[in-house]
């Protein structure tokens, strides 16, 4: 099941990213000539009625969009590289601009509609001591000394500060209220008074003022840790035996989910979803960057490179990355499947 979560997570990040790139050429009237799910041999495929093939390839480590007339010198007046170069960039750089809203609005979702674990001011298990005393599981807890508790942090500082005097506490069991009177002892290790029992804990949502904001901030910092991830990459070398392909990435997926549950899968989509938006804005042939340079270019100097010659560059590109990619699978294979 974890992973085929794997496989979901990269999926929809891959078909955000590809999504970004067909709605921002549809909105600027460039047709398209496939959206592929996948790569390699073709499953399955469709055509809506503006004449857009979707595909459904065989392997689930990425997929593309295909313009007309994308990297050839064609005089129809459709092809991609006939269009004005504002709409060219538009649609290059949507791509990993869907990434980012995605990165965005899936921590916003997440703190605001799933919520955060916080403590409670709720029992969730006793210690024989505090058991001993009349404490239960699922106390809820309303008073400390005659004192309304808000907040699970009331209880702790009101029992820390008693110094090892008696403490009424005022619980709800089911729709009974009573009073546990308990006498807390001095814990060497946490160094404080307690009185032998553990908080519960429940999802508490976070209100979109400060999800947002949050949200900005996190993937703001998630971007900075990739930069300097990248830079310490190319210049030191540094993580080299990190780098790690679709193999490497599904396992990695599939084990911390196995481990953190909902929140670090959340966390991951946020983060991954990022990652791929940075790293399709490097300049490298192949990639959205290299695009994006080749029409600043073209803006610039108000002539476009030859197109066969940035065709093969692409094309020179996307051989490179497959290559890389094989390489990467391979040792992600030899490093997790062979002991």
């Amino acid at each position: 099941m974890y992973v085929l979560l794997a496989l979901l997570l990269l999926g929809v990040l891959i078909m955000a990213h590809e999504a970004g790139h067909y709605l921002a050429a549809r909105a600027c009237g460039i047709e398209v000539q496939e959206f592929a799910m996948g790569m390699g041999p073709v499953l399955a495929k469709w055509k809506n009625k503006n004449g857009t093939q979707f595909s459904l390839r065989a392997f689930p480590i990425g997929g593309f969009c295909q313009f007309y007339g994308e990297d050839e010198a064609l005089d129809d007046p459709r092809a991609f590289n006939n269009q004005k170069v504002f709409k060219r960039f538009l649609t290059v750089i949507s791509g990993p601009a869907m990434n980012f809203i995605v990165a965005f609005a899936v921590i916003v979702f997440y703190l605001s509609a799933i919520g955060l674990y916080d403590t409670v001011p709720r029992v969730y298990a006793v210690e024989a001591y505090a058991a001993q005393a009349g404490l239960q599981a699922g106390d809820e807890l309303l008073l400390v000394n005659g004192t309304e508790i808000r907040e699970s942090s009331d209880v702790i500082a009101a029992v820390s500060a008693s110094e090892g005097k008696p403490v009424t506490l005022t619980v709800m069991r089911g729709k009974v209220q009573t009073d546990v009177v308990i006498t807390p002892f001095y814990d060497e290790e946490a160094q404080r008074y307690r009185v032998g029992f553990t908080f519960d804990q429940e999802r508490v949502r976070i209100p979109l003022m400060t999800s947002v904001p949050f949200s900005a901030s996190y993937n703001l910092q998630s971007a900075t840790i990739i930069f300097d991830t990248l830079k310490n990459l190319v210049t030191t070398g540094e993580g080299a035996d990190e780098v790690t392909g679709p193999v490497g990435t599904v396992y990695v997926i599939q084990e911390v989910t196995r481990e953190g549950g909902l929140d670090i899968y959340m966390q991951l989509l946020s983060v991954i979803s990022m990652n791929l938006g940075v790293m399709n804005l490097l300049p490298i042939p192949g990639l959205d960057g290299s695009r994006v340079l080749f029409l600043a270019y073209e803006a610039i100097r108000r002539k476009p490179v030859k197109r066969e010659i940035e065709g093969a560059i692409h094309f020179a590109g996307f051989v490179l990355l497959m290559g890389l990619m094989l390489v990467l699978t391979y040792k992600d294979i030899m490093q997790i499947f062979v002991k």
